[in-house]
């Protein structure tokens, strides 16, 4: 794989490292995933092999740098806090795996950025992330079938009369891993090795605390 495709296949998907999950491990993606957490913010990490022949770690890292300041312009062109926006966060290249890790403020932010960096195999069509309350105003939850951490079936009403949750609204095929611990997944998306995978046709809901 040449720099320039490697480069630009990193960019489409991105993460940031170090943030807390539900029992205060860190989120150390192994493969390209998503990271949502309570607050709003999307992370999404991008891991992929390379050889070291082709390209550099500076070289790489100047390539999204300078990507996040042409994105990052045009957020404040649009009045978003220059505090707030999206940054890079760690660009690693080791032991024959290369990792480019970003933070996106919202998930607004992280779906205009896929818009305008697609990922090859595509990218999510919508994702929202609000409190269960929040989420049952606009229509979320409400007749979805939902399983359990264990696979065992939850009705959604034990589910939308809780006040402490959060939900995030996923159309679209991705991993993902959430901040707090993930108590339910409407059916047809799969858990495993700590991700869930959400499938490509519907909206898919994880709820998490």
């Amino acid at each position: 794989m040449k720099k320039k495709t490697v480069a630009a296949a990193l960019l489409c998907m991105t993460a940031i490292s170090g943030c807390s999950r539900g029992g205060g491990e860190p989120f150390d993606p192994q493969e390209t995933s998503l990271y949502l957490t309570s607050e709003g913010t999307v992370t999404s990490a991008t891991v992929e092999s390379y050889e070291a022949d082709y390209y550099s770690a500076e070289e790489l890292k100047a390539y999204v740098e300078e990507a996040l300041a042409v994105f990052n312009a045009a957020a404040s062109e649009d009045e978003t806090d220059e505090n707030n926006l999206t940054s890079l966060q760690e660009c690693t290249m080791e032991n024959g795996t290369a990792r480019v890790l970003i933070e996106f403020p919202s998930s607004e932010e992280y779906l205009r950025f896929s818009e305008l960096y697609p990922e090859e195999n595509g990218t999510l069509k919508s994702l929202d992330i609000v409190s269960v309350p929040d989420g049952v105003t606009k229509g979320y939850l409400v007749g979805v079938s939902f399983v359990d951490a264990e696979g065992a079936s939850v009705p959604y009403d034990e589910i939308t009369k809780q006040n402490k949750l959060f939900v995030a609204a996923v159309e679209g095929s991705a991993n993902i891993a959430t901040d707090g611990t993930l108590r339910y997944v409407s059916e047809g998306v799969t858990l495993e090795g700590g991700l869930c995978r959400t499938p490509e046709e519907g909206i898919s809901y994880l709820v998490f605390q």
